[in-house]
């Protein structure tokens, strides 16, 4: 029996042995893991601040992509402004404007309203009649 007690009571402090060291590694591994948590966290951080830093250079990139594009479209619009001015001649407009006439004529839907060709080079005035006078 003797044997018995004393393998029990060896069992019984393999036990106690184990449990202390299962309490000192936690003990020493907790702030240990929470090193390494904090480690990665920041890892992390610098991660995503890369990230954010690549997102707002594109970002940049694509405004000034927008930027050169509404320049490009201004010239565009400029250029044929010129050409439009090279060619666009007083008697060219006065036409145009005695076509829109006819037009509004053709239409018969504004009856109120007089056109007189008494300006300069022929060009018509207009006036309103829909009053009792005439509204220069």
């Amino acid at each position: 029996m003797r044997k018995e007690t004393g393998q029990g009571t060896a069992a019984m402090v393999m036990a106690g042995v184990l449990a202390v060291f299962v309490i000192v590694v936690l003990f020493f591994a907790f702030p240990a893991y929470s090193r390494y948590q904090k480690r990665a966290n920041a890892n992390n951080n610098v991660k995503v601040s890369e990230i954010e830093i690549r997102n707002q250079a594109q970002r940049v990139q694509i405004a000034k992509q927008k930027a050169e594009i509404r320049r490009q479209d201004a010239i565009g619009i400029r250029e044929a402004q010129d050409q439009i001015a090279k060619t666009l001649t007083p008697l060219y407009v006065q036409f145009e404007m005695t076509e829109a006439l006819k037009a509004i004529a053709v239409d018969g839907t504004n009856n109120t309203t007089v056109y007189i060709p008494a300006g300069p080079s022929g060009v018509p005035l207009i006036g309103d009649v829909s009053g009792d006078r005439v509204k220069p």
